[in-house]
């Protein structure tokens, strides 16, 4: 089967940097949309959520490399790509049948026994999961799954061989010097009607915005405006999201049209400083990340394993998935170093927060 709406979710908008490790995750994962809407919410909470904390995390990177603003009109173009790391303990979660109502681990006709399952950078595992019994739907219908029908619970990408085990977000921004000492920087990116490497007329878009202000505070505080460093206040936010459109059809298995949609959001407020020694700038910051995203499919999918217990006709259900993820907010501290040799820089930096995240870059710089 495959139900390829799920590949945005999975590359989870590491722009097009994942897409070859999509397929063998995504081939077992669409199998869950098996599973009544419920179980689906269920099963993708924890499957996904490790990961999309990483990525929003990682968006909140890559916004400076220097307290230092420019002068008037100075700009800098600054790419860097940020992997928020995601503790080995959340790599895995534990399934327990008790918090579904139709899924269950193949052979556990008691639906009592427990397995930690893989998220989606866990790695692969043996677990077969099992469709049972009835489901009632919210318009007080009865269903049955038909053929009591097992599959490969869904692997994830294996990351353990790695120093850092999160998504990368990548970002592209622009840095303008404004008045009094003020900075204004820009992300933008869009791509649409990108067409899938899977043998279907699938497509898909990505769509990224951020805009960041900072400014010189130490100019305006008299006990400090003349100490050899440079300090400012920075408050950044940054959107991202991808959609595909998805039409699939497996006859008398499964089908599905609609839209599928990630989106990912980081609002920073960090304070600053820096100090010049020569080509070499040492920088740090304090902070507080705000992190919010969710996942939503639009569409119908007509599942033919689940079927009425008085007509025979298969489940179908509308837009399916709509939720958001809640819990990734945290604070940061970052510590780094930018190389300056002539309008070329290289930085990188780490950041203490819930997810560790390392982030290295390079870009040109002008005033």
């Amino acid at each position: 089967m495959k139900l390829n709406f799920t590949k945005p979710i999975i590359i989870l908008g590491a722009f097009f940097f994942l897409s070859p490790i999509t397929k063998s995750v995504a081939q077992d994962f669409v199998n869950i949309f098996r599973a009544s809407e419920e179980d689906v919410t269920q099963y993708m909470d924890s499957y996904i959520e490790p990961a999309m904390f990483s990525f929003a995390n990682g968006m909140a990177g890559g916004w400076y490399n220097t307290a230092k603003t420019h002068k008037p009109l100075g700009f800098d173009l600054t790419f860097t790509v940020n992997v928020a790391n995601i503790p080995s303990s959340e790599r895995l979660f534990l399934f327990n049948p008790n918090d579904y109502g139709n899924l269950r681990l193949a052979g556990d006709l008691t639906s009592s026994q427990t397995a930690d399952l893989p998220t989606l950078v866990g790695g692969d595992t043996n677990e077969r999961l099992e469709l049972y019994g009835q489901y009632t739907a919210p318009d007080g219908s009865t269903y049955e799954y038909t053929s009591g029908e097992t599959f490969q619970a869904p692997d994830g990408i294996d990351v353990s061989d790695l120093p850092l085990a999160g998504v990368p977000a990548p970002t592209l921004q622009l840095g303008i010097g404004l008045i009094k000492n003020t900075d204004l920087k820009i992300r933008y990116g869009r791509a649409k009607d990108m067409e899938l490497d899977d043998n279907t007329n699938n497509k898909y878009g990505v769509d990224i915005f951020g805009i960041a202000v900072m400014h010189d505070f130490k100019q305006w505080i008299p006990g400090i405006k003349h100490l050899p460093l440079d300090m400012a206040l920075l408050v950044g936010y940054s959107r991202f999201k991808t959609t595909i459109d998805f039409d699939e059809n497996e006859p008398g298995v499964f089908s599905a049209e609609g839209t599928a949609s990630l989106t990912a959001n980081n609002t920073t407020i960090q304070a600053l400083v820096s100090k010049k020694l020569s080509i070499l700038t040492l920088y740090g910051g304090i902070g507080y990340n705000i992190v919010s995203s969710g996942i939503k499919v639009d569409g119908e999918i007509v599942n033919y394993d689940l079927t009425d217990v008085i007509t025979g006709e298969p489940y179908t259900v509308e837009d399916p998935v709509d939720f958001t993820y809640d819990g990734g907010s945290t604070f940061r501290g970052t510590a780094g170093m930018r190389l300056k040799l002539a309008f070329i820089t290289l930085h990188a930096d780490y950041t203490f927060q819930k997810y560790n995240m390392l982030s290295a870059g390079l870009g040109f710089t002008f005033r």
